[in-house]
């Protein structure tokens, strides 16, 4: 069973990796995960000066003895904004969140910032302002930002 997770998990990443859009692997400080994540990014749309991304990605924390230690699964779509290397980035998604002990529940990131994407490196810079939005019981929202850093894995395109 492990073999055969594996060779699909590794035919997966090998068709998201020659695609032709850009991929990214990207790691966030707060943000959409939390404290921190690591998250797969891929450009699906572009024209001109707008392209739109989605991303997923996986963070864990401990938060009590009561609840143990969480693991969070963001998904978000981007749209970035710009001509050159100064972009505008937007963004929302679900962050899917399960406990150790059992306990379950989504919040809704929200992302507006500002992208550093220089034309010429393969990387990318982003700092923003994150909200998460807790919609289920109630509307609450938790003030947060975060910072990213990605890495383009398909460097010729």
């Amino acid at each position: 069973m492990i073999r055969i997770t594996v060779t699909i998990l590794s035919c997966f990443l090998s068709i998201l990796l020659v695609a032709q859009n850009p991929s990214f692997v990207s790691f966030e400080l707060g943000g959409s995960g939390g404290i921190g994540s690591v998250n797969f990014e891929k450009s699906f749309y572009k024209k001109e000066k707008v392209f739109l991304d989605y991303r997923f990605g996986f963070s864990i924390a401990p938060v009590d003895k009561n609840n143990g230690t969480v693991l969070v699964f963001p998904i978000m779509i981007h749209g970035v904004y710009g001509e050159n290397q100064h972009k505008l980035d937007l963004g929302i998604g679900q962050s899917i969140s399960v406990t150790t002990k059992g306990s379950a529940f989504v919040l809704m990131p929200l992302s507006i910032g500002y992208r550093l994407q220089p034309e010429d490196k393969n990387y990318y810079l982003r700092l923003s302002y994150t909200p998460l939005v807790s919609y289920l019981y109630g509307t609450q929202w938790q003030h947060w930002a975060g910072f990213t850093y990605g890495i383009k894995l398909n460097k010729n395109k």
